[in-house]
């Protein structure tokens, strides 16, 4: 290949990484009325299926809030520790590199771009049947996972 033609062709990297996974379990929380069972926070009573026949999950209805109920006082709650799991994680980042050489010196461009397709990565739903509003449904984002961020950058190397 003529030189001209290897400096626009030649010297370019594709670079990716993918982060695929289920979610984390979370428990349906309720409250201990006037700290009766010495328990400031305790499991909320199953009474249906959390996630029946049909039941599409969404943002704001992550699981059927009908499924769950204050525990009488003086009771725990009979639903299981971790029953329900928060959503998933995916995630792809990804880079494109371009090397140039120019005598001595190695030139390379960067291009990064973190959380590439901005796929937004949300939190756990409000996991508390005493919640004012908005049980069941999530309303925050995964903190721990930014959303898109593009960068460049010019490296020389000597």
């Amino acid at each position: 290949m003529p030189a001209w033609a290897n400096q626009v062709a030649g010297g370019w990297q594709l670079n990716g990484i993918g982060t695929f996974q289920g979610g984390f379990p979370f428990t349906i929380t309720a409250s201990d009325h006037n700290y009766v069972n010495e328990a400031y926070a305790e499991r909320a009573d199953l009474v249906r299926n959390p996630n029946p026949s049909g039941f599409h999950k969404s943002i704001s209805n992550w699981f059927n809030p009908a499924a769950f109920a204050q525990p009488a006082d003086g009771y725990f709650g009979n639903s299981s520790r971790d029953m329900l799991r928060g959503p998933g994680l995916h995630n792809v980042d990804l880079s494109l590199f371009k090397n140039f050489q120019l005598e001595k010196f190695n030139i390379q461009f960067r291009l990064e771009s973190f959380n590439a397709f901005n796929h937004p990565e949300f939190g756990f739903p409000q996991a508390s049947v005493n919640a004012v509003s908005g049980f069941g449904s999530i309303t925050s984002i995964n903190s721990h996972q930014a959303q898109r961020q593009n960068q460049g950058s010019l490296k020389l190397v000597f």
